[in-house]
């Protein structure tokens, strides 16, 4: 079979067949997508219009937030997008997403992929002051974008 003839596809399925080894061919080019360039060339993501980054100590300190503050600092919003229109700001920070609180980055993505189905999320969002609000913002599917326009190099 040639699902089985390279242990490393193999590991990538459990599938067997020809439709297996093209499963386990794809799921490794996404895998060396995300270790060589750090981002998946995904199209019709789920997608709120958010650039987020984890809230460091020095983060904290910068921002001048509370020391026990946690979530994911806001720092870019796409113009036009559902998170724009609700208000999110950058320099904001979201402390839940989806009624979970939020400790990094990652789990702001991953609770909009879960709430994806619903159309929308909820989201804790903290102001510079320590205020916070809570917003329904809907989601989205991302936009097609052409491979290589996302690739670094030259263009």
């Amino acid at each position: 079979m040639l699902a089985t003839a390279d242990p490393r596809l193999a590991a990538l399925s459990n599938e067997s067949g020809l439709m297996s080894c093209a499963r386990a061919t794809f799921r490794l080019s996404v895998v060396l997508v995300l270790l060589t360039y750090g981002f998946a060339l995904a199209q019709d993501s789920p997608h709120i219009g958010l650039k987020v980054r984890t809230l460091t100590a020095d983060l904290r300190k910068q921002r001048k937030l509370p020391d026990d503050a946690q979530g994911a600092l806001v720092t870019a919003v796409t113009p036009g997008s559902p998170a724009k229109e609700k208000g999110i700001a950058p320099g904001e920070v979201i402390v839940e997403a989806g009624g979970k609180a939020v400790a990094d980055a990652k789990e702001v993505a991953s609770q909009i992929a879960v709430a994806s189905a619903s159309g929308s999320i909820m989201l804790r969002v903290m102001d510079a002051k320590g205020g916070r609000r809570e917003v329904s913002v809907p989601i989205e599917k991302r936009p097609a974008q052409s491979s290589k326009s996302l690739l670094p190099g030259p263009k």
